[in-house]
């Protein structure tokens, strides 16, 4: 297959109740809703539609999506991706938002797949741009509303969808569709508009047997196939996998022969919204008379979520806290915890290191990490499986045993699916580059023609006319880093200005100036860059070739911006000879005449 320039377009073969749920009150009102809307299988030569993704389109998480009609324009999800070893220092990233933020007067709602937090993490930030209703399933609906909350957000119209509800958006009606996937309440939506039906999977999996929720309804994807599907969403994630991903059945054995095998305690490491994995675990620990301890805030209040709307069954008295723990033998309890990406502030990780407040690890215990690791996380994985090898732990992961099934489609799955949809057109979401690329190829396996296969990434504008999907132009899209109250894109210094510091420490320059221009020497500093037992030598060193540097231009001539290029040039050349290295330099100067610091 070719790819066509910088568009890259392969040129080669459960819902509940309707009803609106006010943030911080129980009050309902009915939903929107409309139960007659736009023909999908009918395409209209007037508006274009144009879908639009500013995130999860090239990377793993951030899932974002506009759609948008004549007039109208509605988001599907609004996700965050956690930071990578690369990314020191920052919280969570989030789509660029700048094109929502330009067309807020259009948007008409905000449409949400399932509950986790790379669908839903960067509502907060979406509803500081633009306001609209946000429309969820239950559970979904209640995660989003824990999120607001935590983010200090108290007002926010949420309205809790009913499957196979139609619901209107000006010139888009929009309904959801029961989906398989790791979570409950996980839909596919289903999109009528003047240019016909886009169905957008959101992440799911075909599932004949899923721990929770019910099994995949293929009479209702044949439904919408009959009704028309113009142009095909579907989740990429997989893509690479060959086969079908492992039932929920095959993971709940697993683990309970892991749980049943081990002699000591059991520590489950999973994701905080990984539901499935939470009643699996519970199951086996009520089969086999052991009491479940659950660290970690995000993973209790999500639990404790779950178990009060009727997603998750767990037997009376079956929770203990884990301060209760001691009070056990330890062939008793199982302890449940996130931390299997690395995180620095997770439970497994804090545990792994000998730093957790109510666990200690002993050579005696089993530890299950219950997941795959997220592309980028590779790194801070690593770590945590020497740590635990250190401790003398007994690992297991889904390399030993499959305790972990994955929530997304592999290529039969999305092969399976291509059939049973018959898309005029198709692009594959969510995922890596390279798995939107493998989605292409499964396209084609399946007999779609080449021009009826478009790959784009964040930004790209896909157009969906009268002739056919096209690609044509692009929007201002990528990661925005959070950390606190700030916020930078990837073009901005501050990432990168920290992998500096983390790479090659730092080393700080004043520079002291009165009218005959420098006085005496400059004084020099580092942190991070040298050892200590070197620096004094290094900095004398470094701050006579300063002070000839400026000499030799006559210092008396330089006014502050040339004094500190000059700094910065002569001590980053000074610095790469003697060390191979090149810290961050950041040059103060003094003006002795009036007592003024210029940074």
């Amino acid at each position: 297959m070719a790819m066509r320039s910088r568009r890259r377009r392969i040129a080669g073969s459960g819902g509940g109740v309707g009803a609106r749920v006010s943030e911080s009150t129980a009050r309902v009102v009915p939903p929107r809703v409309q139960r007659h809307g736009v023909d999908a299988g009918s395409v209209s030569s007037g508006d274009l539609v144009k879908v639009i993704p500013l995130g999860g389109l090239g990377e793993v998480g951030m899932n974002m999506m506009v759609v948008e009609s004549g007039r109208d324009l509605v988001v599907i999800d609004a996700g965050v991706k956690f930071p990578e070893h690369s990314t020191p220092g920052v919280e969570r990233i989030v789509p660029n938002m700048e094109y929502v933020l330009a067309n807020r007067d259009r948007l008409r709602g905000i449409l949400i797949t399932h509950g986790h937090l790379d669908h839903i993490g960067a509502i907060p930030n979406l509803l500081e741009v633009a306001t609209a209703p946000i429309y969820a399933p239950r559970l979904a609906a209640d995660l989003v509303n824990a999120t607001l909350s935590k983010h200090g957000r108290r007002k926010a119209e949420l309205r809790v969808v009913q499957v196979g509800t139609s619901y209107g958006f000006g010139s888009i009606n929009a309904e959801w569709l029961e989906m398989c996937h790791s979570i409950p309440d996980a839909c596919s939506i289903y999109l009528t508009t003047r240019q016909g039906g886009i169905f957008h999977t959101g992440d799911f999996k075909l599932d004949d047997s899923p721990m929770l929720g019910a099994p995949t309804d293929y009479v209702a994807l044949c439904r919408v196939a009959d009704r028309g599907v113009r142009l095909l969403l579907s989740d990429s994630t997989n893509a690479m996998v060959p086969g079908r991903s492992g039932s929920d059945a095959l993971a709940s054995d697993a683990i309970y022969d892991a749980i049943s095998g081990a002699r000591g305690r059991v520590i489950v490491a999973s994701f905080s919204t990984q539901l499935a994995r939470v009643q699996m675990v519970a199951n086996a620990c009520a089969a086999l008379g052991r009491k479940l301890a659950i660290v970690g805030r995000g993973m209790r209040d999500t639990t404790a979520l779950a178990e009060r709307s009727g997603h998750l069954k767990l037997p009376p008295d079956l929770l203990i806290p884990v301060r209760d723990v001691d009070g056990y033998n330890d062939d008793e309890v199982v302890i449940m915890t996130t931390g299997t990406q690395g995180e620095t502030e997770a439970g497994l990780v804090r545990m792994s290191r000998g730093s957790h407040r109510d666990v200690r690890l002993v050579d005696e215990d089993t530890v299950i990490m219950s997941s795959r690791t997220i592309p980028g996380n590779e790194h801070a994985v690593n770590e945590v499986v020497n740590d635990l090898a250190r401790v003398g732990v007994k690992l297991i992961t889904a390399r030993d045993k499959p305790v972990h099934v994955s929530g997304h489609a592999a290529r039969d799955e999305l092969k399976l699916m291509l059939n049973l949809l018959r898309p005029d057109y198709f692009t594959p979401i969510h995922g890596e580059y390279r798995m939107l690329r493998a989605h292409c190829e499964v396209a084609s396996e399946v007999g779609m023609g080449d021009a009826n296969v478009n790959l784009i990434t964040d930004g790209e504008v896909l157009e969906l006319g009268e002739a056919g999907a096209k690609v044509r132009g692009e929007v201002p899209a990528g990661g925005v880093y959070i950390h606190g109250e700030g916020a930078w894109d990837a073009d901005g210094t501050v990432v990168g200005e920290r992998r500096k510091l983390a790479r090659d420490g730092v080393v700080f320059v004043s520079i002291a100036v009165d009218e005959s221009g420098v006085v005496g020497y400059p004084q020099l500093a580092t942190s991070g860059f040298v050892d200590e037992g070197d620096v004094d030598a290094l900095m004398d060193d470094a701050s006579e070739v300063l002070i000839e540097s400026i000499d030799s231009v006559g210092s008396e001539s330089l006014v502050l911006r040339e004094t500190k290029q000059l700094a910065k040039a002569c001590l980053e050349r000074f610095f790469s000879v003697r060390t191979r290295r090149r810290p961050l330099i950041m040059v103060t100067q003094i003006d002795l005449r009036d007592g003024q610091i210029f940074d």
